[in-house]
């Protein structure tokens, strides 16, 4: 089974699949790969992340361009310099600080192709072998971010005027998000902006945007901005507290021809981007997918409900704050430009689960059958890909039914995992 989940290598450090050994045998095939040439590192503000890295660093070895802290893009966006020639980005991204990964960037800053990262995972068994002399350079990942992002904004844009809060989920944004807004001449006030290590995402941020949409109006606010662990998803909040859905923010930055989401987007993106021309295709979950998918259609504009987005002429991987300031290029009265759309009532339980069966295995297909008998309209179940969690999505024309389904759902398939497992 492949060490890789949908974004990297991920889990509770130091313990399997995420162990030092782990960390230095992807330094020894990162180094193989490349030879020579640098390799580009960053990391969020988890407090295991040094050791992380310095367990990478001792496979690695050669010449290593370290960001510091840095949202993922910021390591993207170096790559696309040609300041190396693979990245690593140290993050476990939305998960808790228990957690930590190695999120793989390969030339010009984009992820892996599938058949790289798997060749990448094979390589992880190979023996050991000698690192050659470390030769560790640190950079200013905070000023090459900025300049990376501001070069993707129009000539002229200015966000003065603009009273702007941004929850920066005590993550790898926590001093880049602030200062950026400042810089493009916002009054900002800043939350989740005090990393101790342990704090990354708790109740904070991306994940958790109630206390932002209470804040926004509080402080006067014309918008709120929640970024999550390693930045590159958001969340935003309007003037008036309200929480943007996911599939709106794809709405307000969609673009002909088209625009590439995932299983999880909501049927009413689709109805509404059909309705304005705008063509819409579902791929698999993971950022990745999308990234090919609309390489293959030539689509600009594509990501997930979580606020993930990617963007022809923004940077080669999503960026949360990058997303918000496109959005905001239109204005921020967010509720008024989505000219009264709303998804359709939708309902998401993520449990626990000891193991991951083959969800054919477990009968699903009649599950599904009964619950869309049952007057559900669209029904989605699948593991995640970062976490020992199965997911169970499920649209229906009232939100107490799709809640009711999406529990029995969840229900019934953890106890017959469990039965499973026994």
């Amino acid at each position: 089974m492949s060490r890789f989940g949908t974004d990297g290598i991920r889990g509770r450090w130091p313990e399997p699949p995420l162990t030092p050994d782990t960390a230095a045998a992807l330094g020894r095939a990162l180094r193989a790969r490349v030879g020579e040439a640098p390799v580009v590192i960053g990391r969020d503000t988890r407090e295991s992340g040094p050791a992380l890295r310095d367990a990478l660093l001792i496979g690695m070895g050669g010449d290593v361009v370290d960001l510091g802290v840095l949202p993922t893009a910021g390591v993207s966006a170096a790559l696309a310099q040609g300041l190396g020639a693979a990245g690593v980005v140290i993050t476990a991204s939305h998960n808790p600080w228990t957690d930590n990964g190695l999120k793989v960037l390969g030339p010009g800053g984009g992820k892996l192709p599938t058949a790289e990262e798997a060749a990448l995972d094979a390589a992880l068994d190979a023996p050991p072998t000698a690192a050659p002399p470390l030769q560790l350079r640190e950079v200013d990942g905070a000023a090459l971010y900025q300049d990376a992002v501001l070069a993707c904004l129009p000539p002229g844009f200015t966000l003065r005027g603009l009273r702007v809060a941004v929850d920066a989920a005590h993550g790898a944004a926590w001093q880049t998000a602030p200062a950026l807004l400042g810089a493009l001449g916002a009054e900002v006030v800043a939350l989740g902006c005090a990393p101790d290590g342990r704090n990354i995402n708790e109740g904070v941020g991306a994940l958790h945007p109630d206390g932002l949409a209470q804040a926004v109006p509080a402080a006067g606010c014309a918008v709120g901005i929640a970024l999550d662990g390693d930045a590159d998803r958001c969340v935003l909040v309007d003037g008036a507290g309200e929480i943007l859905p996911g599939d709106g923010l794809l709405l307000l930055v969609a673009r002909a021809p088209g625009v590439v989401g995932t299983v999880m987007c909501n049927a009413a993106l689709e109805r509404a981007l059909g309705a304005l021309g705008v063509g819409f295709e579902r791929v698999a979950v993971g950022d990745r997918n999308v990234a090919e998918r609309m390489a293959a259609l030539d689509w600009p504009v594509g990501g997930e409900p979580s606020g993930h987005v990617l963007l022809a002429g923004g940077l080669p991987t999503g960026d949360g704050l990058l997303t918000a300031l496109f959005v905001l290029g239109g204005g921020p009265d967010l509720r008024a430009r989505l000219g009264g759309w709303r998804p359709d009532p939708q309902a998401l339980v993520n449990a626990r689960v000891p193991a991951k069966p083959p969800l054919a295995s477990l009968g699903v297909d009649a599950l599904q059958a009964a619950a869309l008998a049952a007057g559900a309209s669209r029904v989605l179940l699948r593991y995640s890909g970062t976490e020992p969690k199965l997911r169970v999505m499920v649209e229906a024309p009232e939100q107490a039914l799709a809640e009711r389904q999406a529990r029995a759902l969840a229900d019934a398939l953890t106890e017959r995992i469990r039965t499973s497992n026994a």
